[in-house]
């Protein structure tokens, strides 16, 4: 599944959903991601994507996929996918992140960072596992 292809999967479920979003690519994108990754240092940017600190929280993602983000965030989150070919350079925005974890029950399994505008927080999600960094 190539990045394009996830984004799309996004801006469908936000739509059905009428949920407030948008995209950045290219430059403005690269920068943020590359600002991000500075701050949190997260272990594993491509493939099984991992903060990997000893202070950031874990939690089951079979049990917590569809409810972290009435927790943990709220107003603008971006999302991203791992940094490779496919997927360099794009961000998918929420308006309100506290809808993300909604946003996901209509779309079929992925691995993903998300981060808030200020980039307070930093929480990766794969097949296993959600880290939460902050």
């Amino acid at each position: 599944m190539n990045f394009l292809y996830k984004i799309k999967e996004l801006e469908e479920a936000a739509e059905k959903l009428f949920l407030e979003y948008s995209i950045v690519e290219g430059e403005m994108a690269n920068e943020f991601i590359q600002a991000t990754f500075n701050k949190f240092k997260p272990f594993k940017v491509t493939g099984h994507l991992s903060i990997g600190s000893e202070f950031s929280e874990e939690m089951s993602t079979d049990e917590h996929e569809f409810t972290f983000s009435e927790k943990y965030l709220s107003g603008p989150v971006y999302v991203f996918f791992e940094q490779d070919y496919y997927n360099k350079n794009q961000i998918f925005v929420l308006k309100e992140g506290r809808h993300f974890s909604k946003l996901m029950q209509e779309c079929y399994g992925m691995k993903y960072f998300i981060t808030d505008e200020e980039k307070k927080i930093l929480i990766s999600v794969n097949w296993y596992i959600i880290e939460i960094a902050r």
